[in-house]
C-alpha cells in the first residue's frame, strides 16, 4: 500500500564512495531519473543520472557542486520541483541555503542566494522539506529531537520565511536527522539515527498546506463530498457551497421548496423539481407555488367553494349535496 513504510521491503543499494565517503542525504527529481547526495567529506552536492526511473542500481556520476562556502558541513539537500532551486542545510550556519540553476537540475549552474537562519529554533539543523508551492518549509533539528514549521509569504524565498510551529519526534527517536512529506501534506517521514528507523507520522490538518483536488461525486442528496488527494471533506448542502478547498462541480440534490427556490441553488442547477405543497387551496394557488393535483372540497364552506374550488370539482360538489341544478351560493 502507498506511503505505509511498515509494508517496504529491500531492493538494492547504490555505492557513492567513489564520490563521497559521508553521504548526508538524498534526494530525486520529481520523474525518477536524477539522484544528488550531499555529503561532508568535501562539502559538496553530487548529481547521478538514472537510466532507468528510481532505479539506483541504473545511477552513474554526472557532476559535483561544492556548497562550503555558504553552507559548511552540508547535512541536508533539496530541489523545487522544476529543479531550479536548491536548498542545502549546513551545520556551520545553523541554517538553509538557497542556490538557483540557470539550468534546471545542473547543479554545476547553481548561484547561491540567500540564507535563513533556524538557529533560535535548533542550533543543529540536519534535513530541510517543502510543499510542493514552496510556501511551507519543514526543517528537522537535533538539538531538541524536533520538526519545525516555517511559512514563506513568498513561495520558495526563504528570507520570507516566520517560524510556526515544531514537533517533538522524541518519543521515537532521539536523534533525527532527515525529514520528507508526501505531496499533499498529509504525511511527514522522520529519519532517526538512534533507532536507525523511518518512522511516519500522519497530519490530520495537513499541516496547514493548502491542497487542492478534483471534487468526487455527491455521496448522498444531502451531502456533497470532496476529496483532494487523499484528504476527503463532507459537509452539509449548506456549506457546501462555500468550500474553499476545492469547488463543488456536481451534485445530486434534492431540495425542498418553491420553484423558484429550488431553481437558484448555486451548488448544483435544478432544472425539474416535483414538489408537493402543503396548505390551504389559498396557498396552493400562489404564484409561485405548485397547485394541487387533486382537491377533496366535500367539507369546504360556500364560502371556499365560491373561491376556490376550479370548474372540474363544481358538479361533483353540487352532487354531493343532492343539487341538481343551480350554481354555488
Amino acid at each position: 500500500m502507498a506511503w505505509d513504510i511498515t509494508a517496504a521491503t529491500y531492493v538494492s543499494t547504490k555505492d557513492v564512495s567513489a564520490q563521497e565517503t559521508q553521504p548526508r542525504e538524498v534526494a530525486f527529481s520529481p520523474g525518477g531519473t536524477k539522484m544528488f547526495v550531499v555529503g561532508t567529506a568535501s562539502n559538496s552536492v553530487y548529481r547521478y543520472d538514472l537510466s532507468t526511473a528510481w532505479d539506483i542500481t541504473s545511477a552513474s556520476y554526472v557532476s559535483t557542486k561544492d556548497v562550503s562556502a555558504h553552507a559548511n558541513i552540508p547535512l541536508g539537500v533539496a530541489f523545487s520541483p522544476d529543479g531550479t532551486k536548491m536548498f542545502v542545510v549546513g551545520l556551520s550556519n545553523g541554517g538553509v541555503s538557497r542556490y538557483d540553476l540557470s539550468t534546471a537540475w545542473d547543479i554545476t549552474s547553481a548561484s547561491y542566494v540567500a540564507a535563513k537562519s533556524v538557529s533560535a529554533q535548533d542550533n543543529t539543523p540536519h534535513s530541510v522539506a517543502f510543499s510542493p508551492d514552496g510556501t511551507k518549509m519543514f526543517v528537522v533539528g537535533n538539538a531538541n529531537k524536533s520538526v519545525y514549521r516555517y511559512d514563506l509569504s513568498t513561495a520558495w524565498d526563504i528570507t520570507s520565511a516566520s517560524y510556526v510551529a515544531a514537533k517533538s519526534v522524541s518519543a521515537q527517536d532521539t536523534q533525527p536527522l532527515g525529514v520528507a512529506l508526501s505531496p499533499d501534506g498529509t504525511k511527514m517521514f522522520v529519519v532517526g539515527y538512534a533507532n536507525d528507523s523511518v518512522y511516519r507520522y500522519d497530519l490530520a490538518d495537513a499541516g496547514g498546506a493548502s491542497v487542492t483536488g478534483t471534487p468526487a461525486p455527491a455521496s448522498s442528496s444531502s451531502d456533497a463530498e470532496v476529496t483532494a488527494g487523499s484528504v476527503t471533506v463532507t459537509s452539509v448542502l449548506a456549506s457546501a457551497t462555500s468550500l474553499t478547498l476545492a469547488a463543488v462541480v456536481a451534485a445530486t440534490l434534492v431540495i425542498p421548496g418553491t420553484p423558484t427556490e429550488a431553481t437558484s441553488a448555486t451548488s448544483s442547477a435544478v432544472t425539474s423539481a416535483t414538489i408537493q405543497t402543503p396548505g390551504t387551496p389559498a396557498d396552493a394557488t400562489s404564484a409561485t407555488d405548485a397547485a394541487p393535483t387533486s382537491k377533496d372540497f366535500s367539507t369546504a364552506t360556500p364560502a371556499e367553494r365560491t373561491h376556490t374550488i376550479p370548474a372540474e370539482f363544481r358538479l361533483t360538489t353540487i352532487a354531493a349535496e343532492n343539487r341538481t341544478t343551480g350554481v354555488l351560493p
